[in-house]
Order: C-alpha cells, then sequence, then structure tokens
C-alpha cells in the first residue's frame, strides 16, 4: 500500500496527528516546513527553501507515496496581504500568483512520474483582530486585514485551487465546511487551539476531520 506523504506548511502537524492516533487508512509520512508559501514554490531561494526541500522529498517520484500537499494558511493570513500592502499591489493578483504558483509545482511532481497526488484547502485562519499573543500572531501584525477579510480570501483561494486541481483529474479536499461556525462564517470555536498564542487548529479535532476526508478519497492502493 502506498504511504501518504504529506509536505506543506506547519499546519501539517494535523495530519502528524492523525497519524499518531492511527486514523489514517494508510502509512503516512510528514516533511512540514513551518512558513512555506505557495507563492514561494516558484522561488528555490525562498526563506524556508520549501520548494527545495519538498523536491528533494519527493523527486523522483517514489512508487510507494502518494503526496499530499497542505499550504496556503500564510499566503491567505498573511503574505499576499503583506506583499499587496509593501507594494502597493492588489490582492487579487498576489492571490493569483499564489495559486499559479502551487499549481506550477503540482505540474512538476506529475511530470516527475507521480499518476496522483492529493491537493488540500488553506485552513481557515484563527488569528483575531487585535491578538498579539504568540509569535506568529507578533509576526504579522503590521498585515491590517480583518480575520473575515482573511477568512473570505481563503475562500477565493481554495476555489481556485480545487478549480486547478479539477483540471489536472487531482482529488481536493478542503475541510471548511466542517470547521466553519455556521452562525459568524468564521472558524468554529471548537476547531480552535486551546492555547490562545498557537493559531493551528485544535490538534485533535482536525486531526479527526482531515483523517476522515482523506479514508474518504477512492485512491489505488
Amino acid at each position: 500500500m502506498r504511504d501518504w506523504y504529506f509536505i506543506g506548511d506547519s499546519h501539517v502537524q494535523s495530519f502528524e496527528v492523525a497519524a499518531t492516533l492511527r486514523l489514517l487508512n494508510r502509512p503516512a509520512r510528514c516533511l512540514p516546513v513551518p512558513g512555506a508559501t505557495s507563492v514561494g514554490l516558484r522561488n528555490p531561494e525562498s526563506q524556508t527553501h520549501a520548494v527545495a526541500l519538498f523536491k528533494e522529498a519527493l523527486l523522483p517520484a517514489q512508487a510507494d507515496a502518494i503526496p499530499v500537499i497542505q499550504l496556503g494558511e500564510v499566503d491567505c493570513g498573511f503574505v499576499i496581504w503583506w506583499r499587496a500592502q509593501r507594494h502597493g499591489d492588489c490582492v487579487e493578483r498576489q492571490l493569483e500568483d499564489s495559486v499559479a504558483a502551487c499549481a506550477a509545482f503540482v505540474d512538476d511532481l506529475l511530470e516527475g512520474g507521480y499518476p496522483t497526488l492529493v491537493l488540500t484547502g488553506a485552513v481557515l485562519p484563527t488569528i483575531c483582530d487585535g491578538e498579539t499573543r504568540g509569535k506568529v500572531a507578533r509576526a504579522r501584525h503590521e498585515v491590517t486585514a480583518t480575520l473575515r477579510q482573511r477568512t473570505e480570501l481563503t475562500h477565493r483561494y481554495n476555489a481556485l485551487l480545487r478549480n486547478e486541481a479539477a483540471a489536472r483529474g487531482l482529488p481536493f479536499i478542503d475541510i471548511t465546511p466542517c470547521i466553519t461556525d455556521p452562525d459568524s462564517g468564521l472558524v468554529a470555536e471548537a476547531f480552535r487551539s486551546p492555547n490562545p498564542g498557537d493559531h493551528h487548529l485544535h490538534p485533535i479535532r482536525a486531526a479527526e476531520v482531515w483523517a476522515e476526508a482523506l479514508n474518504a478519497l477512492d485512491l489505488p492502493s
């Protein structure tokens, strides 16, 4: 049976928890690169060197692995807004650049020999307006976009990424409907981390939702 091979930013921790709790229907390997971005996939000299690390791990294609890509929270929660503010560019163009960079990376993996891979939607932002607890919240303080604006941008990012997956006949999973408060339209309190300074989702509850979505995919063994 092929392993899940999870790559992405620090939100890969949800998959690590799912594997530790034995919630997944396949063995799992994980390569999280904290701070990795979709847009950074076009730049091998990015601060995190994520694309080089990912390609070193995944290429040439491994016959016993199905890559699962989890990126976008950093883009939608910070980088897109920061670049738009810093360079006077529009948010929409930055959004399209991020998705295009991720799609190009996916094409590199497919051309490298993977018959399929799984794209996952970016997780909803959790950092509240004016929040100063946690190093990530402090690092992102100069971005003025509200939680609602960041949430709406995440929806748009995921819609575009879903289109890219469909164009390539690839599975796409997005847990947004499962973790959204139906009244506020924002991330549900139950899916926030119990640590107010942690911008990740609740470790166990998110792991359970991701595992259910992954296990439901109809993929070759």
